[in-house]
C-alpha cells in the first residue's frame, strides 16, 4: 500500500511492508526517463535475500514500485541533488 502525506509544505510518500511504513521519494528524472519512486537500501535488504530471492510476494510488489534504492542519508538531499547523485551512479 502506498501512502502520501503533506508535511511542512512537502509531500512525503511511504510504502507499507510487513506492517511498517518506509519512506519513498518521488523523483522526476526528466522527460527522457520519467518520474519514479526511490527507496532506501535498508528497505531493499528486507525485500531481497541473496540466497532465495524475494522474501515474499509482497516484497516483489514493493520492489517493482521502486526504480532505485539509495543510502538513507540521501533522503536529506534536494530533488535536484538526488537526481544528479543517482544519475552519476547509474549512467
Amino acid at each position: 500500500m502506498l501512502e502520501r502525506t503533506y508535511v511542512l509544505g512537502m509531500y512525503k510518500d511511504y510504502v507499507e511492508f510487513n506492517g511498517r511504513l518506509y519512506a519513498l521519494r518521488l523523483i522526476d528524472f526528466g522527460p527522457e526517463w520519467g518520474t519514479y519512486f526511490v527507496g532506501s537500501a535498508q528497505l531493499l535488504s528486507l525485500l531481497w535475500d541473496d540466497d532465495s530471492g524475494y522474501t515474499s510476494d509482497e516484497a516483489q510488489w514493493v520492489d517493482e514500485l521502486i526504480f532505485y534504492f539509495i543510502p538513507t542519508h540521501y533522503f536529506k538531499l534536494s530533488d535536484d541533488e538526488l537526481r544528479v547523485r543517482i544519475f552519476s551512479e547509474i549512467v
